[in-house]
């Protein structure tokens, strides 16, 4: 079976093909999508996402989670007015990231996003978690992928994993972060040479 992200339509920031993912979009990413981002949508948790904006001479990471799950309010299942207001809060965490750091990060994202595959049969998701992932560059514009709830161990379950830690160096202190960083950037370049390696298995 190949270990590949599904083609999306479009960037999930501007895809509007429904109102429950226009809303989450821009809701989690009000500043667009940035150079590269990851998107958490699960069936019954808050929705979050992470992404990265450049500048000149430095980045930011961004991490946006909502303090509770969208998809039922949208959709009118509150219980009662009660429960809370009809639009979730969202709880917003920034920090700056290194440079060399948001190179090998898109290194990756570009490797899994350029290696998009439709799936050879169909299937139906129920429960589990809907991961977006996109990047953008001059020399290649936006691309953008989709995986349900990747099995452990696989490539797209190890691209989920990241997207998770780089959103908790978000929230992190200083020194926390010096740590994260050292590890996100060993696990990427690991993560991207996997890629690599999948496609001389593939292809023998």
């Amino acid at each position: 079976m190949l270990d590949h992200l599904r083609p999306e339509a479009g960037a999930f920031v501007h895809n509007a093909a429904s109102d429950y993912g226009s809303a989450v979009s821009r809701l989690l990413m009000p500043e667009g999508s940035g150079s590269l981002y990851a998107v958490s949508l699960p069936s019954f948790d808050p929705e979050s996402a992470v992404y990265i904006v450049e500048k000149r001479l430095d980045a930011q990471v961004v991490s946006a989670r909502m303090t509770t799950h969208f998809w039922p309010i949208l959709n009118g299942h509150r219980r009662s007015p009660l429960e809370g207001p009809a639009t979730p809060g969202v709880d917003m965490a920034r920090s700056p990231i290194p440079l060399p750091l948001v190179a090998a990060l898109k290194q990756l994202w570009n490797a899994a996003l350029l290696r998009t595959r439709h799936p050879a049969h169909a299937s139906l998701h129920t429960h589990g978690t809907n991961h977006h992932f996109g990047s953008f560059s001059r020399e290649l514009g936006f691309m953008t992928g989709t995986t349900w709830s990747p099995p452990s161990g696989s490539l797209r379950e190890g691209l989920v994993d990241l997207g998770e830690k780089l959103a908790r160096y978000a929230r992190e202190s200083e020194e926390q972060q010096a740590l994260t960083a050292a590890e996100l950037l060993e696990e990427s370049t690991r993560l991207f040479h996997r890629f690599e390696s999948e496609d001389s298995r593939t292809i023998g």
